[in-house]
Formats: C-alpha cells, structure tokens, sequence
C-alpha cells in the first residue's frame, strides 16, 4: 500500500473490472469503478480534487462513495448518474478490495499477515506478473509436495538428500481444514546445508495456511539438529529457534489467463541480516513456480477439454476445493 502515493491516482484490473483507487484527504483508499457513468471514459485518467475524481472527458465529479458532486451544466443531478464503489481496507501493508455484495464485506476475514508495517519482522515486498489463471497458481500454494523438485536448486539447496526428506516431510505432514481455508504442518529432520545459517544441519518445522480466496502464508523456524527426535511431536517447540522466517503470497486474479502474485518474506528482526539473502531466494523460487504454471496454462489453453488428475499427494487441494464450494453455495443460497 505504500505505492500509493497522496497525490496518485491507479488504475487496477481484479477479475476483468477496471477499478481507480486513490486516497482522500485523510489519506483513507477510495475505490470506483474505473468508468465514468456517461461515456465511459476511465476515471483514471482524471483529476483528484479534494476528496472527489473529476472524469476530465466532461468534467462531472465523483465522491469516493461513487456519488456524482458536480454535473456540468446541470443544478439538478439525476440519481443515477453515479459509479460503483467498493469496499476497501487497508492492512499489513496491503489493500484489500471487496469485490461482491458490499453489504456483506467483512474485514475480518483478512487473515493475519506479515507485511512491512510489522516491527517484529524483517520483510521484503514485491510482484510478478504472470500469463496465467489465478487458480493454477493457488493450486501450486496448496500443493507444497512440488517444492522437492520445482524448487531442488532453492530451497533443497540443491541436494538430493534434502529433496529426500522434503518429500518425506510432505508425505508425513498434518492438513487441517479449516472454516475458510487448510492448514499444514511438517518436520524437514536433518536439513543438510542450510544456506541462511552458514551451511549446517538444522531440523526445520514448517506450517503453513492458504485461505479463501487465495492467501498463503508459511512460518520455517530452523532448530539444531535432533529437535524432533526429542520433542517428537507435530507442533512448534517451546524453544527459541536458530533462524525464523516467514513467506507470505497473495494471489490477485487480474482477468482470465492473467494474475498477480504479491508477496512478502523475511526473517525476524533479530535475524535481519539475512533478510536480504532469504529474500532473493524466494524471488527466485516464485520465478520457477511461474516458470512451470505458465508452461502449464499453455497446455490447457492447447487441451481445454482435457481434466487434470488428483493424486494422494493432493489432499490440501481436495479439501481447499470442498471450502471453496461449500462457500460458493452458501453465497447462492442467500442470494436465492
């Protein structure tokens, strides 16, 4: 959220729409639909004066509630001349639009989140654009069991023992369902050449959570070596760890075939030092997820009829889909 600047005003696409966001005086984000309601010219491309956007096709001022203010040559102005608003709130560090019945927009079904506006961390920020659906991708951050062999430069450290034990540790890990999303936890015993803590051998307990509509989040802590052999439980010990790190993407669906990855990752503040390192990591780890998503949007955009299979390994995906519907039917429902 810190790109948008006072004075600035955006243009964004989410789920095909165009919308304009910029902020009011106070400096809380407003969010219009990016059509002017008369001859849809982008708001976008006009003047912030005050609180209001003037559309600078034929001047008519708009009120970050979408209501008109100033209706050129006109003392009386229609009820209908007006766009649509949407909800917005602003936390750890991003913006948060409602895109559905703003009646029902609720802020607290933003999940917690590590952004920059957290003292307690050392995170770094950034995006990639990428040339395929938003559900392949949330796929792939519910799918942690490809990270041994997308990942076996990055994050196995390229070491075929790591990748090993990763799989393993998927093999082993607990998935909870939960009201709006899954939750997984695993041990990686006897983690050779950890690249953040000068090469040793470490055992590394990893939970992570993906929740409607597509937010991932995941919590490393980094302990010595014969951790879990002597807690042996499936849970965080109650010891300080070596090294703690956090990742966290956000999936934005753009239009059909096109979405944005927004992410976040970093270390506690007391391991700040290697923020830097850990963070170049995990761009380049997201560049080989977007490396094999889009060569696999090619494929179905090739072979639109042909269905994808589900393995024992795509349990977390299997439950995040049954949310998924179970909430798309409690929508329809309500709607009648």
């Amino acid at each position: 959220s810190s790109d948008f600047a006072a004075n600035a005003i955006h243009q964004i696409f989410l789920l095909g729409e165009p919308l304009v966001l910029y902020r009011t005086q106070a400096g809380d984000i407003a969010a219009l639909e990016d059509r002017c309601c008369h001859r849809a010219a982008p708001l976008s491309k006009g003047r912030r004066e005050g609180d209001d956007l003037r559309c600078m096709y034929h001047g008519i001022k708009f009120g970050p509630g979408g209501q008109c203010t100033e209706l050129p040559g006109q003392s009386v102005i229609p009820a209908a001349v007006r766009v649509r608003s949407y909800p917005v709130a602003e936390r750890h560090g991003a913006i948060w639009v409602w895109m559905g019945d703003p009646a029902k927009a609720d802020a607290a079904l933003i999940p917690d989140f590590i952004g920059p506006d957290n003292a307690d961390w050392a995170v770094a920020t950034s995006h990639l654009d990428i040339a395929a659906e938003a559900q392949l991708l949330i796929d792939n951050l519910l799918d942690v069991s490809h990270a041994p062999y997308v990942h076996e430069a990055t994050f196995a450290a390229g070491n075929r023992d790591n990748v090993a034990r990763m799989v393993r540790a998927e093999q082993e890990a607990r998935v909870t369902r939960l009201d709006r999303g899954v939750n997984v936890e695993r041990w990686i015993v006897g983690r050779e050449d950890n690249p953040f803590l000068d090469g040793i051998t470490t055992d590394d307990f990893a939970f992570n959570q993906v929740n409607v509509p597509g937010i991932f989040t995941m919590y490393t802590y980094c302990f010595p070596t014969g951790t879990f052999q002597r807690t042996g439980e499936m849970r965080l010990p109650d010891e300080t760890p070596l090294l703690a790190r956090f990742v966290g993407q956000i999936i934005t669906p753009v239009a059909d075939g096109r979405c944005k990855l927004y992410y976040a990752a970093g270390p506690w503040q007391a391991h700040a030092a290697f923020r830097d390192q850990f963070f170049s990591t995990v761009t380049t780890a997201f560049q080989e997820d977007e490396d094999i998503i889009v060569a696999q949007q090619t494929i179905n955009d090739a072979l639109p009829d042909r269905a994808m299979m589900t393995l024992n390994m795509d349990g977390p995906l299997t439950r995040y889909a049954n949310i998924v519907r179970k909430l798309m039917q409690e929508e329809v429902t309500a709607v009648g």
